[in-house]
């Protein structure tokens, strides 16, 4: 299994959003020629110990792969600990093997604090899976 992470620059993918629509980030992979491999991409949110939600990508020359945002522990061991568990969880419920996961993480996180602003409450990470599959 090939792993592949894409940084997508969330300040400036919202300084281009249209104000009228509601933010919805996501990465365009332009898939090579010869590519013939099902590609799925994660639909909605991830919920821990429920199947993904997930969509076939189709024969076109692009897959969307669409971010979506997780409140965080601001502790990092934690955090990180829950970006794990999303990952496995997504990638123990695809039905074959897998050729390339890609990751798509949204930068920067962002800090979320109380209405003190002064304790960190959580962390604001966007993220998108999406895997092509071995016939």
């Amino acid at each position: 299994m090939n792993i592949h992470v894409v940084r997508l620059d969330l300040e400036k993918t919202r300084a281009n959003w249209p104000s009228d629509m509601a933010f919805a980030p996501a990465y365009v992979h332009t898939r090579a020629e010869d590519d013939a491999t099902n590609w799925v991409v994660l639909d909605s949110p991830i919920l821990l110990n429920t199947p993904p939600t997930i969509a076939d990508a189709g024969p076109d020359n692009y897959v969307r792969i669409p971010l979506f945002a997780y409140e965080l522990s601001p502790k990092s061991d934690l955090a990180l600990a829950y970006m794990l568990q999303l990952g496995l969880s997504f990638a123990g419920y695809l039905p074959a093997t897998v050729k390339d996961f890609y990751v798509v993480t949204g930068a920067p996180v962002a800090l979320r604090y109380d209405e003190t602003a002064t304790n960190l409450q959580c962390l604001e990470y966007w993220v998108g899976f999406a895997v092509s599959l071995n016939p």
